[in-house]
């Protein structure tokens, strides 16, 4: 069912040229987000405009629902290497640990794999990375199940030695996973928004600049003209007081221009590619903290909420059935134990 034409308002880049909206990308957006309101307690979504920028960057511009199915597959990818490595190469391509796709309604193990995906998303790692370290540390401590994915993560009874052992790990592979999110053209400037996603992956990159020994003119060759990350004015106001902006870009294009075959092709996304994945879960905005106090997508993130709630309600009665669900059960249940407590009236004693 498409959503109201009416939200779909102009938006435009950091150049000011307007960027087209795909009616259908957005609809697909909107419809996740009924599905998740269908399937799902709010308490499980509530959350999500601040996991989005706590997240690994690769997801920051993908619906919760999507995520949930990508860190499923992520989970069997993982279970089925571990099982290889160190069990049975034929159980291998058998094993699963979760179901494939979505369920119809409120399941069990669907709940507990978007549980197991948020708590990696806070942690700001990539999923893989979580799934293969978690198996790893599990082999270690010589388990003899395999781990569901609400297991994946540290407990109370193994926290301290499993982030000690992780903490150590995620430091040597980060550094190669950032060479990754490097490629998505969702942080270039040609499809800036000025999202907060993409201030926030701005600032990591001036903060690497700051630290890194290059020279910064190779720095601005590579940021700047190659990668297309940072603006050229955002580069420059690294340089010391004394040094020569002219120069300094003479000497930052000369060098980008002996690596002309490693600048990245202009790839100009459709606005509904950069939906922030919080986008359209009306119970996460808040528009008086971050990220949506700055977002510029806040006005049309409020109307697609409102679409959202209104196709749920439309289609279940509710704008949440697993909530309305849940109070009717208890309702039921508190009407049962009133009717125990009730205390039984007293027999009438027969008159002789």
């Amino acid at each position: 069912m498409p959503i109201s034409n009416s939200i779909l308002t102009d938006e435009f880049s950091s150049d000011g040229e307007s960027l087209p909206m795909d009616q259908v990308k957005l609809d697909k957006r909107i419809e996740d987000v009924v599905r998740m309101r269908t399937i799902l307690h709010p308490k499980d979504w509530k959350d999500e405009s601040q996991l989005m920028m706590q997240r690994w960057f690769d997801y920051r511009f993908t619906s919760p629902l999507e995520l949930t199915l990508l860190f499923g597959r992520h989970y069997i990818a993982g279970l089925r290497r571990h099982v290889r490595r160190h069990n049975d190469v034929e159980l291998a391509e058998r094993v699963s640990g979760v179901r494939n796709g979505l369920p119809a309604a409120r399941a069990a193990w669907f709940t507990a794999l978007w549980r197991a995906r948020t708590r990696t998303d806070a942690i700001f790692v990539p999923y893989d990375l979580l799934v293969d370290f978690a198996f790893d540390f599990s082999s270690r401590r010589k388990r003899f199940w395999n781990m569901r994915p609400h297991l994946l993560h540290a407990s109370k009874k193994n926290s301290e030695a499993w982030w000690a052992v992780f903490n150590e790990k995620v430091e040597d592979l980060l550094p190669l996973q950032m060479k990754r999110v490097a490629e998505m053209p969702h942080y270039r400037i040609e499809n800036n928004l000025d999202l907060p996603p993409q201030r926030d992956f701005r600032g990591l990159m001036l903060s690497e600049m700051r630290h890194e020994n290059r020279a910064l003119a190779e720095q601005i060759a590579d940021r700047v003209l190659i990668k297309r990350h940072l603006t050229l004015d955002q580069a420059l106001s690294l340089a010391p007081a004394d040094v020569d902006h002219a120069d300094l870009v003479q000497r930052a294009t000369s060098m980008a221009e002996d690596r002309a075959l490693e600048a990245e092709q202009v790839t100009k996304l459709d606005r509904a590619d950069l939906l922030p994945s919080c986008f359209a879960i009306a119970e996460t905005i808040d528009e008086t903290r971050a990220p949506c106090d700055t977002c510029t997508l806040a006005e049309l993130c409020k109307k697609a909420a409102a679409d959202a709630i209104g196709m749920t309600i439309r289609t279940s009665g509710s704008a949440s059935p697993v909530l309305e669900a849940d109070r009717k059960r208890s309702r039921l249940n508190t009407a049962a134990c009133r009717r125990k407590a009730k205390p039984s009236p007293e027999p009438l004693l027969s008159s002789e």
